[in-house]
């Protein structure tokens, strides 16, 4: 299994140096950048997250 590593960000959005997997990052609710994409079809249904 490959695990996505994320930077870490203070709440002044400046990067700490740490760098952690994304289950860590949320489990801990650190600050990190995240990019949402969704496909929806005219039915409102959500195709790809």
């Amino acid at each position: 299994m490959i695990t996505e590593l994320i930077d870490v960000f203070n709440e002044d959005r400046v990067l700490t140096g740490e760098v952690l997997p994304r289950n860590d990052i949320h489990k801990r609710g650190l600050w990190h950048r995240a990019i949402v994409v969704a496909i929806i079809n005219e039915k409102n249904e959500i195709l790809l997250q």
